[in-house]
């Protein structure tokens, strides 16, 4: 992995891997594309689509790259496909940094970077000024203050950067960048990947085939009865959240008192 590249991450909150896929894939998921997924602006990524889906779970030089950031401790948490009718929060900027509690910050010490979700966009389209794309503002990823109203604005934002890409690219991005759709009149056709991953020990979204949890860990090499089985039926509604309710960081409740 080019040292240049965690260089620009670390510093911008984002950085652009060119042709990270290969022309030959790039065609078949082009061609997917436009025989499936042409009904909806949003489809989550199934991966019984085709080895050229599965493929991006784990393309090699984003990889690697991941593979620094997270120190080969991390997971995917979600995929989905966009295209230009796709406008995340309402055509505003969004999120920032330090935001723990929902799994997004980014910060570095002892030359080591400790990341919560990160994101990566795949180009299927070339996405130039003509079509709706990313923005964000750099650095913002390691910002100390909350974000000004003013520069939750796309419209006179001097702080925005707009992100154009050729078929093939993906940028990789801090989820604790400011960062959003640039939203352009008559956009051309945009067709857009995006793969988020966290660390292995957390989730992100709630999945779907998550249980409650009816037993804590044993002690490793000390218990004696093993694992104890428990009903969560008998919690109160607070033991229940504290005990039973499964780990994931988005839209999680708070304690109940």
């Amino acid at each position: 992995m080019n040292p240049e590249h965690i260089y620009e991450f670390d510093l911008n909150g984002y950085v652009i891997i060119p042709a990270a896929i290969t022309q030959p894939h790039l065609l078949r998921l082009q061609e997917y594309w436009s025989r499936h997924l042409i009904t909806h602006f949003l489809h989550d990524v199934n991966f019984d689509w085709g080895e050229e889906w599965r493929a991006l779970i784990d393309l090699e030089a984003v990889y690697r790259f991941l593979d620094i950031i997270y120190r080969s401790r991390f997971r995917l948490d979600h995929m989905f496909c966009v295209d230009e009718r796709f406008i995340s929060s309402g055509g505003n900027l969004h999120h920032e940094a330090d935001m723990f509690d929902d799994g997004i910050y980014y910060w570095v010490r002892n030359h080591r970077i400790h990341s919560g979700l990160v994101a990566v966009q795949y180009a299927v389209s070339d996405i130039s000024a003509t079509e709706n794309h990313f923005c964000c503002i750099p650095g913002s990823h390691r910002a100390n203050f909350p974000v000004p109203d003013r520069y939750r604005s796309l419209a006179n934002n001097p702080l925005l950067r707009h992100v154009f890409l050729r078929a093939g690219d993906a940028v990789i991005f801090s989820e604790a960048l400011v960062h959003g759709t640039c939203k352009v009149a008559d956009s051309g056709r945009r067709r857009s990947v995006f793969a988020r991953y966290m660390n292995s020990h957390s989730y992100f979204r709630r999945p779907p085939a998550h249980q409650e949890i009816t037993a804590l860990p044993a002690t490793p090499n000390h218990s004696v009865a093993g694992t104890q089985l428990f009903s969560p039926d008998r919690l109160t509604p607070r033991q229940r959240q504290l005990v039973a309710a499964p780990a994931y960081a988005r839209s999680h409740p708070a304690i109940r008192s």
